[in-house]
């Protein structure tokens, strides 16, 4: 994915993003980080085309994104938001099988195909032993799987998760995390997410995309780019950047 020069706004006018550049690799976990109100969520959804940009293009397989056609784009990318609502009463298994729809006629009967891959996904998310339950008995960190099981049933090379540790307790965290891990590692699925720890940031990410004011401060590899001056321009908060044996690079922070 290629994003060209993109600049969107609202209705309001007022632009949110300017002049983005930059490249998602294939196979790669990229990282969008960047303090409240930057922009983050707002390039995201110009990502997965639910926004237009008014200006520039972001070019996805070689084809620029708003030609897609919904159904042909949405066998191509999958997407969490950070607020997901679906009756109380349904399903884990239930909620996964929307995912199967971008590849079905209206109507049509479950196929074989549709089946191997609610299961795989059930299996991926570590919700195949709770497929019958409700989703309203299930803890926040498993209700979080089960949306990105729903996303992962689209069978999509391209997952985008908007702030998917959101409202979590650390442990469900980096359960959700590691999955993104497995997820990039094992099955080769590109993954662009929205984090607001800069250290779980560090740890997951191929690559870390730095939003300041709508604008690209720096994109690269975060072992890299993450410098003191980075985190003081982009937050305005005093660190300090350390190297561990174990836990590998990481921030401390010391002020404002």
């Amino acid at each position: 994915m290629e994003i060209k020069d993109i600049s969107f706004a609202y209705q309001d006018h007022v632009m949110r993003l300017h002049h983005i550049n930059g490249t998602i690799k294939k196979g790669e976990v990229t990282t969008i980080i960047g303090p409240n109100g930057c922009g983050k969520s707002t390039l995201l959804s110009v990502l997965t085309n639910n926004n237009a940009p008014k200006e520039g293009q972001v070019i996805l397989d070689g084809k620029v994104l708003n030609a897609y056609k919904p159904k042909e784009l949405a066998r191509t990318l999958g997407v969490v938001y950070q607020k997901n609502e679906a009756p109380s009463d349904m399903t884990v298994e239930k909620l996964t099988q929307y995912g199967r729809l971008p590849h079905r006629s209206t109507f049509s009967p479950q196929s074989d195909k549709d089946e191997e891959m609610v299961k795989w996904a059930l299996e991926c998310t570590g919700l195949y032993e709770r497929r019958h339950m409700a989703i309203d008995t299930l803890s926040g960190g498993q209700q979080q799987r089960v949306w990105i099981a729903m996303a992962l049933a689209q069978d999509t090379p391209f997952l985008f998760l908007d702030e998917p540790t959101s409202n979590l307790d650390i442990y469900y965290q980096y359960e959700v995390l590691e999955l993104v891990k497995q997820l990039s590692d094992e099955h080769g699925l590109t993954i662009v997410m929205v984090l607001h720890d800069i250290n779980q940031a560090i740890q997951y990410s191929d690559s870390i995309l730095a939003l300041k004011d709508g604008s690209v401060v720096a994109q690269g590899n975060p072992k890299e780019i993450v410098t003191t001056e980075l985190i003081k321009d982009v937050y305005g908060v005093r660190v300090v950047v350390k190297e561990d044996a174990e836990a590998g690079k990481y921030i401390v922070p010391l002020g404002i």
